[in-house]
């Protein structure tokens, strides 16, 4: 039986396509090993963090305790089954161990794409991979420190619903699943609105956008800030107005930037 001999054209297109998929599986077994490693470090943050999940418990609880303090009311918080303490221990740590692994898993992301980049595109993403974790823990303490003050202290006025002495009174008593549900919520929901601006400057780098589209989009963008201000916090103005007017800002940011990028640009070609 004779061997079939392969014209060069015909070798090279093979080595080619087993080139091409050797370098695809390379970057699978890459990409597999970066997810390994974020996943690893988030067990093992939330592994150290679960015996302070009492503290963390306490930190959380800080806007709520200082609004009952003022607007007064029962003064405790309520857990309604068995387990769920335990329970509420178990998604303290998590998210302890989200927000601290979110920088970890950044630049876990960033060392993969990394290679595949030059040097100018280098330049370009290597403040945006800094930027974004920033931006996300300042959207975390201004929940913490400017919304949830004012929020509570809103939303404590209705702790009592029933005034009569004729009527069994209705009055509020915390649980702590929904609080904390609702602000760890309320704290990665921001943490993630505040990425807009990284967004909006990766899709102009990429030419999806330009800071004119971004301008001429302006007033609806403001009110679909306003529509996911509306969603994403309490249901009173201030609350409202305390998402919208830094989404704004971060928009209008995000013009400046795809301007400023664009200019270098034009000034690059020239």
């Amino acid at each position: 039986m004779t061997n079939k001999v392969l014209p060069p054209d015909l070798i090279d297109e093979k080595s080619d396509n087993q080139e091409g998929l050797m370098t695809w599986a390379g970057h699978l077994t890459e990409l597999r090993g970066r997810i390994l490693k974020a996943l690893f470090f988030f067990v093992l943050v939330f592994i150290v963090l679960y015996p302070f999940s009492g503290k963390i418990l306490e930190i959380l609880m800080l806007p709520l305790a200082q609004a009952m303090q003022k607007a007064g009311g029962s003064h405790r918080m309520i857990f309604t089954g068995v387990a769920e303490g335990f329970v509420t221990h178990l998604k303290l740590s998590a998210f302890g161990a989200a927000v601290l692994s979110f920088p970890f898993l950044a630049f876990q992301i960033w060392r993969f794409v990394v290679p595949a980049l030059y040097e100018n595109e280098r330049r370009f993403v290597r403040p945006l991979f800094i930027a974004s974790p920033i931006l996300f823990v300042l959207g975390a303490f201004f929940v913490f420190f400017a919304l949830m003050p004012v929020a509570f202290r809103f939303l404590l006025s209705f702790q009592q619903l029933a005034t009569s002495d004729k009527v069994l009174p209705v009055v509020l008593e915390a649980r702590l699943s929904e609080y904390l549900s609702f602000l760890m919520t309320l704290i990665l929901a921001f943490g993630i609105s505040f990425q807009l601006p990284v967004v909006l400057v990766i899709l102009g780098k990429l030419g999806v956008i330009t800071a004119r589209n971004l301008k001429d989009f302006r007033r609806y963008a403001i009110v679909f800030i306003f529509i996911a201000a509306a969603v994403l916090t309490p249901p009173d103005v201030i609350s409202q107005l305390a998402l919208a007017v830094p989404l704004i800002f971060l928009y209008e940011s995000a013009v400046w930037c795809i301007q400023s990028l664009e200019k270098k640009d034009d000034q690059g070609y020239k």
